[in-house]
């Protein structure tokens, strides 16, 4: 430890011999200072002068005209845009700004076309255009400009649209206030139309029922024709029923002839008594003859036994004589009571069925007779006239009719199905739109103030902004990584001027006494680089730190940190060294995530990113200027002595096996004159 000591007070010492080197010593010191002033301060606040970004504006738009009123979007957009600060808004016609940004006059331009209020109307029409603001940007001039640029165009459409919405809304909003004022009022008449929709659903049975009649009606048509062609042939016999009328009349005015008729009718049937009286008379007659027969056969019969018989046979033959003649009398009588009686019997019959008819029926019948014999004389002339007015109704209107029911059976076979799928599918979308919606809150909501719901539409999110670790300006949070590089740049100056070595040519250091001897000047100058950039951060530009005490004892171990990085490198590697310490200084720039975060880089980076120094160091003096998370703390200075404990580790294992080598390589390449 002593010879550690010994080689570092002797540093000094020849130090403080020469003024020069105490100069340049102090030009080592200051310098990555003012690298990181010099650009903390320059991006102190860049987006608060971003009006020197000139922005070329061409309006062409020819405006437009909506409902009888003359709009011009573009014309208001060039009015707003010239109290707009934000960029460097310069007005000239498009020629201008597409010459002014190809060669570098402007940064971008923006042209709004002639149609551009025109597209912007037609949101009332069936198919909308977009309307397009053109923007084009040369990207040749700088990295970040075109980048504000476009953040101002969008800005710029944004505020269109936000306009726009804003106008909309307040249309439709108050379309809406009216609509409820409007649907409050006939709110009866919609439920009338529900109650109707849904009777008309429960009739349906009914009305599929009539369709069905309405195609067996059409099945019948013919039949209705055939009966309309009798009407016609009914209609063309009236004649015929008049001269039966007449001849019912006749019958009625010949109804006193028929009582009289009757009278005897019934006169007769009681004279039927003595007919049958006359054939008593007849039997009896007949039993008479029967007994002068009888006495005749018996004459005959004594005038066969007496003995005279000349007088007999004479006797004997007018007796027979006379017994014939009484035979055929007494047949001829016979046959007649028999005729006489069957003819009384069917006279009886038909005497006593008149007489029935004439008792019984007649009555009736001459009732019906008065009755037709009325209608003939009062209710066949209207008769006849319907019998005419029916005929020329199957004349005239039934091929109307036949046509209606064609249309009706054609209307149940082909557009009830569809009608009654349509009344139901909307009676059940009504019955769920009243399951979900009552249609008084919708009269309420539409009845809302249409100015402040067309405010909330054109801008519906309020974001409130919390900051977690607040910054104030883009200075103080770019301040850990200029920092930080200011402080790798001034250990790499180190190495890069001051020699890594200690002239022993006697011998008589080790390896490690050297290394560490050596290291511990390097370190006092990297901790006075620390020191003087950290403590000009907070004083001289005053950056914000939440923790400036910190800040300042973070630097100092970071500077630290590098020099001891830095200086193994040389140490162990010589020449390829300090290489080594610009290629790291390259690839931790982009890949420790100090100035755009790391996921934003590619993958190479983002897999080297855990094992880069500038990512703990930046890391910590951000905790110490946002605020500090002790864990993360604890881990970022883990880290940091890790990266000391490898340069150490390096330095014990490969300084000595190859400091030959590297003083060969080096005298080598000092043969040729132009390296050190």
């Amino acid at each position: 430890m002593g010879t550690i000591w010994k080689i570092y007070k002797t540093d000094w010492k020849n130090i403080s011999k020469v003024p020069l080197v105490i100069l340049m010593l102090g030009a080592l010191t200051i310098l990555p200072s003012a690298y990181a002033w010099i650009n903390i301060k320059a991006m102190w606040d860049p987006y608060s002068n971003t009006s020197g970004i000139k922005v070329a504006v061409a309006n062409e738009d020819e405006g437009a005209e909506i409902q009888g009123k003359k709009i011009n979007v573009g014309k208001e957009i060039v009015q707003n845009l010239k109290t707009n600060k934000k960029l460097g808004w310069v007005f000239v016609t498009r020629s201008n700004a597409e010459d002014g940004v190809k060669k570098g006059h402007y940064y971008a331009y923006l042209q709004i076309p002639k149609d551009f209020s025109e597209k912007m109307t037609s949101i009332l029409d069936l198919k909308p255009i977009k309307p397009q603001i053109l923007f084009g940007v040369n990207e040749k001039i700088n990295a970040v400009s075109p980048k504000i640029a476009s953040s101002g165009a969008s800005a710029v459409t944004a505020q269109i649209s936000q306009a726009f919405v804003k106008t909309v809304g307040d249309a439709i909003f108050s379309g809406f206030y009216k609509a409820g004022i409007e649907l409050e009022k006939v709110l009866p008449s919609i439920h009338n139309m529900e109650n109707q929709i849904f009777k008309l659903e429960q009739a349906l049975p009914e009305i599929e029922a009539m369709g069905k009649k309405a195609i067996e009606l059409e099945d019948k048509i013919s039949l209705i024709e055939e009966k309309g062609q009798k009407i016609i042939e009914l209609e063309q016999r009236v004649p015929e029923i008049n001269q039966a009328g007449s001849s019912i009349l006749k019958v009625e005015k010949n109804l006193p002839l028929i009582h009289e008729a009757a009278d005897k009718v019934l006169a007769l049937k009681q004279k039927m008594g003595d007919l049958n009286r006359i054939n008593d008379i007849v039997n009896q007659v007949g039993q008479q003859l029967n007994e002068m027969e009888s006495n005749i056969n018996q004459a005959i019969q004594r005038s066969e036994q007496s003995e005279a018989k000349d007088e007999t046979n004479e006797n004997q033959a007018l007796f027979t004589q006379l017994h014939d003649e009484l035979v055929s009398i007494h047949n001829s009588i016979q046959q007649a009571r028999i005729n006489l009686q069957k003819k009384a019997s069917e006279a009886e019959k038909i005497i006593d069925t008149s007489a029935d008819f004439i008792q019984n029926d007649l009555p009736a019948i001459e009732d019906k007779i008065h009755k037709a014999a009325d209608f003939v004389r009062n209710g066949l002339p209207a008769l006849e006239q319907d019998i005419h007015n029916a005929a020329n109704l199957v004349r005239t209107k039934l091929p109307e009719a036949e046509a209606a029911i064609h249309k009706a059976a054609d209307l149940a076979r082909n557009d009830l199905p569809g009608f009654e799928a349509q009344i139901r599918s909307t009676a059940d979308k009504l019955r769920k739109l009243k399951r979900s919606v009552d249609v008084n809150d919708l009269v309420q909501f539409l009845k809302h103030d249409p100015h402040a719901e067309s405010n909330f539409l054109s801008n519906p999110v309020l974001l409130k902004t919390k900051r977690i670790y607040p910054i104030p300006n883009y200075g103080s949070a770019m301040t850990p990584f200029y920092t930080m590089l200011a402080l790798w740049v001034g250990a790499t100056f180190l190495i890069a001027s001051l020699r890594v070595n200690v002239e022993d040519s006697n011998q008589a250091y080790k390896s490690y006494q050297i290394y560490f001897g050596r290291l511990l000047t390097f370190l006092t100058i990297g901790i006075l680089q620390a020191v003087i950039v950290s403590v000009g951060d907070i004083f001289l530009i005053h950056t914000y730190a939440v923790n400036p005490i910190w800040f300042i004892l973070f630097s100092i171990f970071i500077g630290i940190v590098f020099v001891i990085i830095t200086f193994t490198l040389c140490s162990v590697f010589g020449t390829i060294g300090k290489g080594l310490a610009i290629i790291l200084l390259v690839l931790q720039i982009s890949s420790s995530g100090a100035t755009f975060p790391v996921s934003t880089t590619s993958a190479f980076f983002q897999s080297i990113y855990p094992f880069m120094p500038f990512t703990y160091a930046v890391s910590l003096l951000r905790e110490t200027v946002g605020g500090m998370v002790e864990e993360v703390v604890m881990r970022d200075v883990l880290y940091l002595f890790i990266f000391i404990g490898v340069s150490f580790l390096i330095a014990f294992v490969l300084k000595e096996p190859l400091s030959k080598r590297i003083q060969k390589t080096a005298e080598l390449a000092r043969t040729s004159k132009i390296i050190q």
